[in-house]
């Protein structure tokens, strides 16, 4: 097994598991990936009977899924995080205020100013070596006319800093009463980092943060302590073993990037796929898709195997769905659409495998209660009409249902 160099330590057999320690690890996925996860975690709160996902004593979150965990260690539900992002098309809701596309202007510019010289040198490099120089040398060298990311994401670290240090919450990892580890990519070792963890507890969480959803050629790397950040989800989608580490006994996690799937039919007839068919891109983000899926697969493998006695349960999107749902991991519009989808499917998921899920929460002390008309009041109103009156009674459904989270939760 290769070093796990995540917090800086070097691969140990994993600590033996508590049982009523929970951690929830949020994984990447871009911009939908993130509302993925928010429905997906507001259906599984709604079956929780006696507790509160923001209950949760470890948060670990990769790419998008740190801007969701951060704000669970502070203390936000799901169900508020559900009803920010369904709310109306023509209402900005926090996603929007966090200016995501910020064009990388300063240093575009530079390179434009330096491209003269760029130009000379790989022309004259040519020259030199024409004999033995190929096009994608050419091609390699006139790539430092590229900046290093096409918008940067200081948008996502303001919004993130302004949000969290109001009353109440916190950008400090060490005065968090929860235990929180953002992942992100040290570019120049590809060395993974756990801000959180040892030796990376003084890093701001929102600057944490914006590391991790660094997602390259995207996103130019955000630069902490001296180094250079990219996403956290480019070695892997989840880090599920941070949770484990943390001695969790049952850790829940939430994974948006999963293997588009297309019928057969839907290529064009003369022989070319739906995937081939969209071009370099789609593909390119299809092998993204799988490298990190598989990665996740081995990973679960490796934990039944090296720690039998931790739970852990992973919800993900049907691979089927996303060419309808999660097209553009960087789409903003559709969220709604997005999020109720994730909250259908994921109690979809549960009602399939009650039983054996219900067991396996039971015996971390977590009630899990089976479906009723009210967890449908959610998402109706959405689904079959967009008047203010089904809008007001969604958001009164939902309030109703954590009174009585609240109520049950004083009665333990």
């Amino acid at each position: 097994m290769p070093p796990d160099h995540a917090s800086g330590e070097r691969f140990r057999p994993f600590p033996a598991p508590l049982v009523k320690k929970l951690g929830l690890v949020c994984a990447g996925g871009g911009v939908t990936g993130a509302i993925y996860e928010i429905g997906a975690l507001a259906a599984l709160e709604d079956r929780l009977e006696n507790a509160s996902l923001a209950d949760f004593d470890v948060f670990v979150g990769v790419s998008a899924g740190a801007y969701i965990s951060a704000l669970l260690a502070n203390g936000v539900t799901p169900a508020l995080l559900f009803r920010n992002a369904t709310r109306s098309a023509e209402t900005r809701t926090d996603i929007d205020d966090l200016a995501l596309f910020r064009l990388n202007v300063e240093e575009i510019a530079t390179r434009l100013a330096k491209a003269p010289f760029t130009l000379l040198d790989a022309a004259w490099d040519y020259y030199k070596n024409r004999h033995e120089t190929t096009l994608t040398d050419l091609v390699q060298a006139l790539g430092q006319l590229l900046p290093s990311g096409l918008f940067q994401n200081e948008g996502l670290e303001e919004w993130m800093r302004r949000w969290l240090t109001k009353e109440g919450r916190t950008d400090d990892f060490r005065r968090l009463a929860k235990t929180l580890r953002i992942v992100a990519i040290d570019l120049d070792s590809g060395n993974t980092t756990a801000f959180g963890g040892a030796g990376h507890d003084d890093v701001p969480i929102s600057k944490a943060v914006a590391a991790s959803c660094a997602i390259p050629g995207l996103y130019r790397p955000v630069r902490v302590g001296g180094v250079d950040y990219v996403d956290g989800g480019v070695k892997k989608t989840a880090h599920i073993s941070l949770a484990i580490r943390e001695r969790c006994g049952l850790t829940i996690c939430v994974n948006p990037l999963v293997p588009v799937r297309f019928h057969p039919d839907e290529g064009n007839g003369r022989g070319v796929g739906a995937l081939r068919r969209r071009g370099l891109p789609t593909i390119l983000d299809q092998v993204f898709r799988v490298t990190l899926h598989s990665r996740l697969k081995y990973g679960l493998g490796r934990y039944d195997r090296e720690a039998p006695d931790a739970d852990v349960v992973v919800f993900e999107p049907r691979p089927e769905d996303l060419p309808r749902y999660m097209r553009n991991i960087m789409r903003t519009s559709g969220r709604v659409r997005i999020a109720e989808y994730a909250y259908r499917s994921t109690m979809a998921t549960l009602d399939a495998d009650f039983r054996r899920l219900q067991k396996v929460f039971a015996r971390h002390g977590l009630v899990l209660r089976p479906a009723c008309a009210r967890d449908r009041a959610r998402v109706k109103s959405h689904a079959e009409t967009d008047t203010i009156p089904s809008r007001l009674a969604a958001s009164l459904s939902a309030l109703e249902a954590d009174l009585d989270r609240r109520a049950a939760a004083r009665g333990r």
